[in-house]
């Protein structure tokens, strides 16, 4: 089985995009009352479910039940 080592990379890239420790503490950038970094993960949450759906979506799932009895 081919390994897709692109998706693990896309969901690296997505978690340190997503999780706020590059910003700076004293940041005090707001977008619709909330700060910049909330609005960034959130977006990056929204972006990793599309991109799940899309996976499930894309490749067949293996339903069959192998049963060596």
């Amino acid at each position: 089985m081919k390994r897709p080592y692109w998706i693990c990379t896309v969901y690296f890239v997505l978690v340190a995009i997503g999780i706020p420790w590059y910003w700076p503490a004293e940041t005090s950038l707001f977008v619709l009352g909330l700060p910049l970094w909330v609005v960034i993960a959130i977006g990056v949450s929204i972006c990793a479910s599309t991109f799940t759906a899309f996976l499930l979506l894309r490749y067949p799932w293996n339903t069959e039940v192998n049963s060596d009895e």
